[in-house]
């Protein structure tokens, strides 16, 4: 049961500051994560994926490429799909569209949060709910095991990170609706809207995908599970046609020609077995390499929740201890299933996850540390603070974690990445000058100074028949190009020849 106390708590002006503070602080360390997004440039898939759309519309891209067998990937209709919306954005298509998928990142988080407190009808400032879903934010960025490749390669960013922007959007939505279930029932264009949004999400990949055919029926249980009033099974028919448009979504991609070219030694049985044997080392690994903000990760979110509630301005929970027992043991078990889940795809075509395919994966993990947090933080009784230690104290060892981390980490990322990425757009920038400036000058076979990959991407190569260095050319206009290593003190000179 949720109880608001009424305490008489310390001024709202105070308690505002103290949550706003280190919302801020996770606001700059974000914007950081956005700002990285104006150095991004065409790598590896992004040349392919954008000549796909020179000569025709976009549904017409999508569904040829779709129909070609031969080509990797080609089942993931709205991944190429949202490609061709942002070519469309003009020339700086490509930082527009990687910026403003991390700013839709904290924004359906901070909303997710927003409305899952309101159906439970538990009670505190709003301000945490925009601290909460930041810190979620933050620790999946900070702690991505392949930043780059995950967010800032257009490829794979779409294919592992919009997926699950657009879902926290409709998660939103749908808990939303769900609460106003009973005094406003959802009408056919809004179950219309659910299903096809969940069609479009389950396009992008199939590791999303399905977890969520794993995810959505464990919700649909536990709203039946609290009885069967009208307003429920609203919320059931909600949840039924998002989990009907994943499943047309999922059986799209697995009827693609292209499947027809993954072949998998496993057996179901060896794939199910596998999954959850590597989602048991993936969770091991993860708290053996990123301990601490990990473990920072349910600190913060405990101290916010415990705090509110010794000032009673916020709800807490009247359970027994079984209870919570149970509770944790359900959370890891659903944590489990779900990382096993999101692995199978990957165990299926090849075996343990890419870097990128376990973003996914760490984010569930940090969302199970945060609930925790927040359970023990509204479960546990009061502490008898004494004349020496006030109330205040655990606020400010929250502001010490949730505003002073994230100001160390930003100041991390400004001394380190920044330049990196800024280095690697400049180099990029020169070679496209280049190219252009060679090809006006009509040569049609270029051989260009080449520069190494990037985290794991490969560049263009000195093999005009790789299929990169043909994309490009493509995409270029030219007949073929190649590369030569040039060294490292010579690069920009040799690029701006």
């Amino acid at each position: 049961m949720l109880v608001l106390r009424n305490k008489d708590s310390r001024p709202q002006v105070a308690l505002f500051v103290t949550l706003l503070l280190p919302f801020l602080a996770q606001l700059l360390v974000i914007s950081i994560y956005i700002y990285l997004g104006v150095f991004s440039r065409y790598i590896a898939d992004d040349y392919c994926e954008a000549m796909r759309f020179e000569d025709k519309s976009l549904i017409g891209a999508v569904v040829e490429r779709y129909l070609d067998g031969d080509w990797r990937a080609a089942n993931r209709y709205s991944n190429l799909l949202f490609v061709g919306l942002g070519e469309r954005l003009g020339s700086d298509n490509m930082q527009i569209v990687i910026m403003g998928m991390v700013v839709l990142w904290a924004i359906g988080l901070i909303w997710l949060v927003h409305e899952i407190r309101r159906i439970l009808g538990i009670r505190w400032h709003v301000l945490t709910d925009a601290n909460l879903g930041a810190i979620l934010a933050f620790f999946s960025l900070f702690l991505a095991p392949a930043l780059f490749q995950t967010i800032y390669w257009r490829s794979a960013m779409m294919t592992h990170f919009a997926p699950l922007v657009f879902v926290s959007f409709l998660f939103a939505f749908l808990v939303r609706r769900s609460r106003l279930a009973e005094a406003h029932p959802p009408s056919p264009l809004v179950y219309t809207f659910v299903f096809i949004s969940a069609f479009l999400i389950a396009g992008f990949s199939e590791p999303p995908t399905t977890t969520l055919l794993v995810i959505i029926p464990l919700m649909i249980m536990a709203i039946l599970m609290q009885g069967s009033t009208s307003a429920k099974r609203r919320q059931v028919t909600l949840f039924g046609w998002m989990f009907g448009g994943i499943v047309l979504g999922f059986l799209v991609m697995a009827l693609s020609p292209a499947v027809s070219n993954v072949t998998s030694g496993n057996s179901f049985g060896l794939v199910l077995v596998n999954s959850f044997y590597y989602a048991l080392l993936f969770t091991r690994d993860s708290f053996t390499t990123v301990p601490l903000p990990l473990f920072l990760s349910f600190l913060a979110p405990f101290l916010l929740i415990w705090s509110l509630k010794q000032m009673g301005a916020a709800s807490t929970i009247v359970v027994a201890n079984r209870q919570i027992f149970l509770f944790i043991v359900a959370l890891v078990l659903i944590l489990w299933v779900l990382i096993a889940a999101s692995f199978s795809p990957s165990v299926f075509g090849q075996s343990f996850p890419v870097e990128r395919a376990r973003f996914l994966a760490r984010t569930l993990l940090i969302l199970a540390l945060m609930m925790t947090g927040i359970g023990t933080g509204m479960w546990l009784p009061e502490f008898k603070f004494d004349r020496k230690i006030t109330v205040w104290t655990p606020f400010f060892l929250f502001i010490l974690i949730a505003a002073m981390y994230p100001i160390r980490i930003a100041y991390g990322l400004v001394q380190t990445l920044t330049p990196e990425y800024a280095r690697r757009a400049e180099l990029w920038d020169l070679r496209e000058d280049y190219i252009l400036r060679h090809a006006a000058q009509g040569e049609t076979d270029l051989i260009i100074p080449g520069f190494p990959g990037f985290y794991g991407v490969k560049e263009l190569d000195d093999d005009p028949t790789h299929w990169i260095n043909q994309c490009a050319a493509q995409y270029y206009g030219v007949n073929s190009i190649r590369t030569v290593p040039v060294e490292d003190e010579f690069l920009m000179e040799a690029l701006s020849e």
